[in-house]
């Protein structure tokens, strides 16, 4: 099989069957199965598969054909940012705000700031051709994400769904992603600005505006008139798949990522009736075993596991200890003061310490914008894993631990009686 197109089949049947082979093992382990996922991507490139069998490597993902590759890879980019921003409800925390802004606050400012100072030791080892504002900040929302699907799906598989823990976890990863997604934002208008791109913000922000108070007061009227309703289903995906497409191409147009775009339209489709229901669960299916596979892949092929020195294994120690600390504290001291027991506190911040699939789009981007050299995104790449890795034993060495304090469902219930 010679021809390129017959390569990108074959190449990308491999890649679906690597993926779901290491989502299975991950799961069966007590992983999220986008864990074995991300894994899968990873041993396909020069990590480990181009060190044991370099031809082997080569003909999964021919050169011929990666940047085909790369654009499926791009078109589950853009899919999954317009299900992130569908699955983000800005309603479900009514009833408990003041507990959900401040975990979710705490939860993204202190490990920026971490990740702020970090980067004041990063820039020196690992240079990057853009500014040290653009570096800096960087660094602190890599270190500040929380990956809000792969949240969700743990506390719906521990059974937390419906718990005053799971719906402040859940509501809070909302909050941390609005606050993440608007730093990076900033953060890739500075990197193009350094480029002559000085415009670039004034037109992200207003964009962003023209989403939120134009675009998407007009769909809740369409929704609550019943027009959304009287859309055949085939209608309502293919004008949402549209938006998102149009939106990716606006923002890669003016500058910004193609994420931005897509995720945007997610956000202003109206919550009423099971429009953003029926939307997840026709994409979410053909993103995940189709699309995103590639992506796993495309993002493997920047990791260099074999580059790594022992003062970088170092670092990674330092940058993983400083992304679950950070979480921790930042999520479990807002609960505390609350009135949360240490014990489900201390869950609080574990849970939002998850990072897995949104830290790899955070990172692919810092790699594709030249803040990121290989070896620091290898670095972000493993702390990625890593967190993602350890919050389901965490969270089980917890349970089995007696904790103090008024347990949250008490909590809530004086929340709301107030």
């Amino acid at each position: 099989m010679t021809a390129p197109v017959g390569q990108f089949f074959f190449s990308l049947a491999v890649i679906i069957i690597a993926a779901r082979i290491g989502g299975v093992l991950a799961k069966r382990l007590g992983q999220p199965p986008v864990v074995g996922e991300i894994v899968v991507g990873i041993a396909l490139g020069p990590s480990l598969l181009g060190l044991v069998a370099p031809g082997l490597a080569a003909s999964v993902v021919p050169a011929a054909v990666a940047p085909m590759i790369q654009s499926v890879a791009q078109l589950g980019l853009v899919v999954f940012m317009l299900l992130v921003g569908l699955e983000i409800d800005t309603t479900a925390h009514r009833g408990n705000t003041v507990l959900v802004a401040s975990a979710g606050l705490g939860a993204a400012l202190v490990p920026f700031g971490l990740g702020a100072l970090l980067s004041l030791l990063l820039s020196a080892r690992y240079p990057a051709d853009v500014s040290a504002a653009a570096f800096t900040l960087f660094c602190g929302v890599a270190l500040s994400v929380t990956a809000f699907p792969v949240l969700s799906r743990i506390v719906e598989e521990r059974g937390l769904t419906g718990t005053p823990l799971g719906t402040v976890a859940v509501s809070a990863a909302a909050v941390i992603d609005l606050i993440a997604w608007a730093a990076l934002s900033v953060v890739t208008g500075l990197a193009a600005s350094g480029h002559g791109a000085g415009w670039l913000p004034v037109l992200g922000v207003g964009f962003a505006l023209l989403m939120l108070l134009g675009v998407r007061p007009l769909l809740a009227r369409a929704a609550r008139s019943g027009l959304v309703a009287r859309c055949s289903s085939p209608t309502l995906l293919a004008s949402a798949l549209a938006a998102a497409a149009l939106a990716a191409w606006f923002t890669e147009s003016i500058g910004l990522h193609i994420m931005f775009g897509p995720f945007l339209v997610g956000l202003v489709i109206p919550r009423t009736g099971d429009t953003a229901r029926f939307l997840t669960d026709r994409l979410g299916d053909v993103c995940g075993r189709l699309l995103l596979p590639a992506f796993f892949v495309v993002g493997g092929l920047g990791v260099h596991l074999e580059a790594l020195t022992v003062s970088d294994a170092a670092v990674l120690g330092l940058v993983v200890l400083l992304a679950v600390a950070g979480k921790v504290a930042g999520g479990a001291v807002p609960a505390r003061l609350a009135g949360w027991d240490g014990r489900t506190a201390t869950r609080l911040g574990v849970l939002l310490s998850t990072r897995g699939l949104t830290e790899l789009v955070v990172l692919s981007i810092g790699l594709a914008e030249g803040i990121l050299t290989h070896r620091l995104y290898t670095i972000f790449v493993v702390t990625a894993i890593v967190t993602t890795v350890i919050t389901s034993p965490l969270l089980t060495a917890l349970e089995r631990k007696p904790g103090r304090g008024r347990r949250p469902e008490e909590t809530m219930a004086c929340t709301e009686r107030n």
